[in-house]
């Protein structure tokens, strides 16, 4: 049985409001040891004591290979109990009050949203959804309440719609909460039907979705299989996001639910536009496939889809970068630091001379204002 949440508790949040300051999509909290215990029932305190937590990819503690060293964390980052990312006064003092960020988006990469129930015979999915329940809750009350420049990307259990879109209709409404975070490995691709009741839910409650690159998923980690290196696999992650994108496109999802936003999180910008180009030129000569598609898929993905700027990609001629922006659209990119990971970008280091100060304010704050429906100051 599935445990019932009241909607978390909240002191009055101020409507989220960016004026000169800096919006940043991408912070990844970690719940302390046991935090996200404190809010589950016993039954699955229980299951996880004596069993622990399967996931898509293996067990909860276990991510692809190759592993990553020390949860791919700042060195200066761990707090002096817990894990980075688990300290208000130090992502504060680290991130909020030194880069004036006045919106922090949180992105909590927990194992929830692809738990499974251990020893199950089937893909059964009420342990992902009391667990994405918990750390929605945790980061709730722990992180948002007491800071109201952090507002919540929540956790959904994915792969079981029903339990998604009631975790939406549970928490889509609370005014800590800003997006819904997806994850860049599925079971399947994200514009497949079952994942179309999520969509409705999230447009009835105007939150836009953020794909986050991961891990997991019960599939290998590039086209061709596992990688055997740390570089190959870090290289080949956009594979994820490419993929994703086709299908959302030519599956008519965009079609279906044109209030949909969605910014792929986490995977550069430059290589989405080849993509754009190429999938253009065989969607004209391919189209009698997709009859239905209304317009060509360059044109949904401008008015859909938007990227954010970590890891920026660093060509040999800076100049180049600019050129990316520009061709995918620099009204759609914005700012990810990606704190408290080790390839953290510093927001007043990443961008080169060669991009003009307008469109860094654009990515740094103003684009935000339409991907999150911000009202103008």
């Amino acid at each position: 049985m599935t445990l019932v949440h009241e909607r978390p508790a909240h002191d009055a949040l101020p409507t989220p409001s960016v004026t000169t300051g800096i919006v940043d999509v991408d912070i990844h909290p970690v719940p302390p040891t046991g935090a996200v215990a404190e809010y589950l029932p016993r039954r699955w305190r229980d299951l996880i004591t004596e069993y622990g937590v399967r996931t898509t990819n293996g067990l909860h503690n276990l991510g692809e290979y190759p592993q990553l060293y020390g949860g791919a964390m700042r060195a200066d980052s761990w707090p002096d109990e817990g894990f980075p990312g688990s300290d208000l006064n130090l992502i504060r003092s680290q991130l909020l009050d030194l880069y004036n960020i006045e919106l922090g988006v949180l992105q909590c990469l927990s194992p929830g949203g692809q738990a499974l129930n251990p020893a199950a015979q089937a893909l059964r999915p009420e342990l992902a959804d009391a667990l994405t329940r918990a750390v929605n809750d945790w980061q709730l009350e722990h992180l948002v309440r007491p800071e109201p420049r952090l507002r919540a990307a929540i956790s959904l259990p994915w792969e079981a719609a029903d339990l998604a879109v009631a975790e939406v209709e549970r928490l889509g409404s609370h005014p800590g909460v800003i997006a819904v975070l997806g994850l860049s490995k599925t079971r399947d691709p994200l514009g497949h039907r079952r994942y179309w009741p999520i969509y409705e839910a999230m447009v009835e409650h105007d939150l836009p979705l953020q794909v986050h690159l991961s891990q997991g998923g019960g599939n290998p980690a590039t086209g061709t299989g596992w990688p055997s290196y740390h570089t190959e696999y870090h290289v080949g992650q956009v594979q994820s996001f490419q993929s994703q994108l086709l299908n959302l496109v030519l599956s008519g999802t965009f079609d279906r639910f044109p209030e949909l936003r969605i910014m792929f999180v986490e995977g550069n910008v430059a290589h989405f536009v080849p993509l754009t180009q190429r999938l253009d030129y065989h969607w004209h000569s391919l189209r009698s496939e997709v009859p239905d598609l209304q317009r060509k898929p360059s044109e949904y993905v401008r008015d859909h889809v938007w990227v954010s700027t970590q890891p920026i990609d660093e060509p040999d001629d800076p100049a180049h970068l600019m050129d990316y922006i520009e061709a995918f659209g620099s009204d759609r990119v914005l700012f990810a630091s990606d704190y408290p990971h080790f390839d953290f970008d510093d927001p007043h280091e990443i961008f080169p001379s060669a991009v003009p100060q307008g469109v860094k304010d654009r990515i740094l704050r103003e684009n935000a204002r339409e991907f999150f429906g911000l009202v103008s100051p």
